[in-house]
């Protein structure tokens, strides 16, 4: 029995080594840890719905270029990793899939950058890369809301296997925002 076991493993390393088998270290445990925008609340701020925004909330300013960064932690090797926003009563998505990293990310953790153009974001009503950088915050006080979006992250591993798709735990405010 011991023979048999160690001639397998040997098979399949020799297998491994030509190149025949593809190995991959598979996505697991996906989650959104944090997102921010370049655009922040200086006070709170009524929604169409009556519902207060509080000062300090993060959002996206329609009717300009919103940079937005989505930290992510996992498990596994990294090899790209899809962002989507998902308007909250409509559903309607956006996708934005990452160019495949540079090399298999294995950290456990990471930070993806997008910009959004005005009129991008999906709402409620009708490029980038793992990264460690920092975005300026603007702050911003005259804001009509729109709606809002979840921003959910997918990731794949090298032989192009997806994770579990993983949602934020709040919405993202869209509004109209007045300099």
């Amino acid at each position: 029995m011991k023979k048999i076991l160690l001639a397998s493993v040997a098979g399949a390393g020799l297998l491994a080594s030509c190149g025949g088998v593809l190995t991959a270290d598979p996505v697991t445990n996906l989650a959104v840890s944090s997102y921010s925008t370049d655009w922040q609340l200086t006070g709170d701020v009524r929604d169409q719905n009556g519902q207060i925004i509080p000062k300090g909330t993060y959002l996206i300013c329609d009717n300009k270029n919103t940079k937005m960064q989505v930290g992510v932690t996992f498990q596994g090797g990294l090899q790209q990793l899809a962002l989507q926003f998902k308007g909250y009563n409509t559903g309607t998505t956006k996708t934005v899939a990452t160019n495949p990293l540079n090399a298999t990310n294995s950290s456990g953790s990471g930070t993806y950058e997008y910009t959004f153009g005005p009129n991008t974001a999906p709402l409620s009503v009708n490029g980038g890369n793992l990264s460690a950088q920092a975005i300026i915050v603007n702050p911003i006080t005259n804001v009509t809301v729109k709606g809002y979006t979840y921003v959910r992250v997918q990731g794949y591993d090298l032989a192009g296997n997806a994770s579990n798709v993983a949602t934020s735990p709040t919405a993202i405010p869209v509004a109209d925002c007045a300099s």
